[in-house]
């Protein structure tokens, strides 16, 4: 079985892509759809399930996840209002739609784990040895800024792979620790099994 991601742009995808795979092995692949930005996604999320929905035997999907920032605000008012307008658009895909808003910014998942950084900036040359952020993460307005120092600090480059390769090292457990709604989306990816 595949997995589908409607998210907001490419650094969303690889993370989310790299921690669903991560948390449900049976995950083959996991298919994306960026629209660029929350508000772009919250028009274009159905055209993009119906375009998944369009070619079932390519795709193999048994579930999508259409996933956006929170920035720091209440999460669930967003996932209903997502929820709202999938139910009231008719789209029926015939594959479960699971629907997410992450706690402030999913920058703020990859800083939860200093040590998935440090042996990133080892295995990259960098000096590691990164210390904890001693901050809020889910109420933390400005993780993308504090993310980008962390990484300079590491000497880090900010690109999609350095992402990925965070996402991968990182312990879920310290994620879910650190982040408690993540485990929220714990639950949603491994639900239907």
């Amino acid at each position: 079985m595949n997995a589908g991601i409607v998210v907001e742009g490419p650094d969303d995808t690889a993370v989310y892509r790299e921690l669903i795979k991560r948390i449900d092995p049976s995950i083959g692949r996991v298919h994306s759809r960026e629209c660029i930005g929350r508000h772009k996604l919250r028009n274009k999320f159905i055209y993009l399930l119906h375009e998944f929905a369009q070619n079932p035997v390519a795709f193999d999907i048994g579930k999508v996840f259409v996933i956006r920032d929170s920035d720091c605000a209440d999460p669930g008012p967003i996932e209903r209002e997502l929820r709202s307008t999938y139910l009231s658009s008719g789209v029926c895909p015939g594959f479960a739609v699971e629907f997410h808003a992450t706690k402030c910014k999913v920058e703020s998942w990859l800083l939860a784990d200093e040590e998935a950084i440090s042996r990133v900036s080892l295995n990259r040359g960098g000096p590691g040895q990164i210390a904890r952020v001693e901050v809020d993460l889910e109420s933390f307005r400005e993780a993308d800024d504090l993310y980008r120092k962390i990484l300079s600090r590491a000497r880090l480059q900010d690109t999609t792979a350095v992402m990925t390769e965070i996402a991968w090292q990182a312990r879920l457990e310290t994620i879910e620790d650190r982040c408690p709604r993540f485990h929220d989306f714990i639950r949603k990816v491994k639900s239907g099994h």
